[in-house]
């Protein structure tokens, strides 16, 4: 029996998945390992995101670098975990490795157990965990145990007191932050979902005006992978609250089919179909608003959540 599949959930956040992605000898497989990574990892509760995803070298050949950079870094240094694939050496896995160590994400490493790793790589304060393996069904086990440590560990690590004021301020500076991004990358970030014409344009100026959360626009991008009408109509819809007649002008499509894109977009955030103005609302703030912040709600919250 495969004991790691049958554990409890152990984690809440995000695993980013690092590991090479430019000039790979055979990228389908690769990306493949990726994605099991990622399942391993929401396995035990956490969500996991994906660079090739939205960033891949071939297939978002039109994000120029420093987009690809800035939505790589607002993930590693959000993120609960680093899953660093180390088989294949890549600067991009330790450019990650390094955000990581300077946000003080906790990095598990990745290998089979015949390849060499460097000892720059693993010495690194931020690597926590190593996992070496020899088949599909040893990754699993070992991978899930490490997840299950690292979960353990940001539960029961000291965590220093820190003034009020303090955290007010820094928790007021990460929602500004969040708020604003670069006029490139929104515009990356629109092609990534597949947006043009007026849709992008009242997306665009969302962000910029500061209603829409930029940090909410990557996450509906990368995480939630919301492409096309699905992410225009819940955009206007649900975060913009434009009429059905609103947002079906700007989308240039039928009321009942922007009703289709919003229920269908709905579940793919995790909402129902039929979700009320309330549940979207609530939806909106923890996780479009409040994630930006999650490192430092963990350090508030996360001894009293564990002893609920």
């Amino acid at each position: 029996m495969d004991e790691g599949r049958d554990k409890t959930p152990v984690a809440v956040g995000e695993a980013y998945i690092s590991g090479a992605l430019t000039a790979l000898d055979d990228a389908p497989r690769t990306k493949r390992f990726y994605e099991v990574l990622a399942e391993i990892a929401e396995a035990t509760g956490l969500r996991a995101y994906l660079p090739h995803r939205v960033s891949d070298p071939v297939a978002a050949a039109h994000l120029d670098p420093r987009a690809v950079y800035e939505i790589d870094r607002a993930h590693v240094t959000s993120a609960a975990v680093v899953i660093a694939y180390a088989g294949i050496p890549s600067f991009g896995v330790g450019i990650e490795v390094e955000l990581a160590r300077e946000h003080s994400v906790p990095v598990i490493i990745v290998a089979e157990r015949d390849r060499p790793i460097s000892r720059l790589l693993l010495g690194n304060p931020a690597v926590v965990e190593v996992v070496k393996f020899a088949d599909l069904d040893g990754l699993r086990r070992a991978l899930a145990a490490a997840l299950a440590a690292v979960a353990s560990g940001r539960r029961e690590g000291a965590r220093p007191m820190v003034a009020d004021e303090v955290v007010v301020q820094r928790f007021i500076a990460s929602l500004e932050h969040a708020r604003r991004l670069p006029p490139g990358e929104v515009t990356a970030l629109l092609r990534v979902g597949e947006l043009d014409g007026d849709t992008a344009i009242a997306i665009g100026d969302a962000v910029q005006s500061g209603r829409l959360f930029a940090a909410g626009l990557r996450d509906l991008v990368g995480r939630y992978a919301l492409r096309g009408p699905d992410l225009g109509a819940f955009v206007l819809r649900d975060v913009l609250e434009r009429s059905l007649a609103e947002t079906a002008g700007t989308l240039g499509i039928e009321l009942r089919t922007v009703r289709r894109h919003v229920a269908t977009a709905r579940v793919r955030v995790g909402l129902p179909e039929d979700a009320g103005p309330d549940s979207v609302a609530q939806w909106l703030v923890t996780e479009l608003i409040a994630p930006p912040s999650r490192a430092l709600q963990l350090h508030l919250f996360g001894v009293t959540k564990a002893d609920r």
